[in-house]
């Protein structure tokens, strides 16, 4: 356990350790972490080209389409993933083949697939092994796969609030709709008849209105007996 003094020491030597103080040392210091561009929370280093950088960004743009700036961040950092990922690569080609142009001199017998093996398995010798590189590979790849899911994401969700609003909409037209009249009944017209009855203007019959050549026969024979 520290003693007194000792943390009285301790805390007059930090006073003195404070960080750069001038601008050119501050951009130094935070540059520390730009040795290789894998750490940094930059993305374009020196020596990257911009317009570049920028036409990737374009090319996703257009082929993903954002609407909206949650969509915009997406695409961002899928770019981003996908430069340092291009990087990583480029970086991994770079140190293989200078490494390989190191060991073929000292090797002139083995055959260039040895030769790359060789260079694999003591690429660690010049700082950076293999897996290291690997590694940072595998981290750019999974930025790049975790944006893209959060993308198809957001996507869902914006497509299930379009269907229920969709679906609001829909219930309040037919809310609003008045509803339709019944049809209102036929009448029946006056001059219908029942079955079989006689029309109105017909005459009522009765047996004496209706000339019998029998009955007039009988009535001359009577009168000419009475005679």
């Amino acid at each position: 356990m520290p003693t007194a003094a000792q943390i009285l020491a301790n805390q007059t030597n930090a006073q003195h350790s404070t960080g750069p103080a001038t601008p050119a040392g501050k951009a130094v210091s935070s540059r520390n972490r730009l040795n290789h561009g894998f750490r940094s929370s930059t993305v374009l280093l020196p020596g990257d080209d911009p317009a570049e950088y920028e036409a990737l960004l374009t090319d996703l743009s257009e082929h993903f389409g954002p609407t909206d700036l949650t969509d915009t961040r997406f695409v961002r950092e899928m770019a981003d993933a996908e430069w340092r990922l291009r990087r990583v690569r480029s970086h991994m080609e770079s140190a293989l083949s200078r490494h390989i142009l190191t060991l073929a001199p000292q090797n002139p017998a083995l055959d260039p697939l040895d030769l790359q093996s060789l260079a694999v398995e003591t690429l660690h010798l010049t700082g950076c092994s293999y897996a290291t590189w690997l590694r940072y590979e595998t981290k750019f790849e999974r930025q790049y796969d975790r944006a893209y899911n959060a993308w198809g994401r957001y996507q869902a969700t914006k497509l299930r609030h379009s269907t229920a609003e969709i679906d609001r909409d829909i219930e309040r037209s037919c809310a609003i709709l008045p509803a339709e009249p019944e049809p209102a009944p036929v009448p029946l017209a006056s001059n219908v008849q029942n079955p079989g009855s006689p029309p109105d203007n017909a005459q009522p019959t009765s047996s004496a209105s209706h000339y019998s050549p029998s009955a007039h026969t009988g009535t001359d024979t009577l009168l000419q007996d009475a005679h």
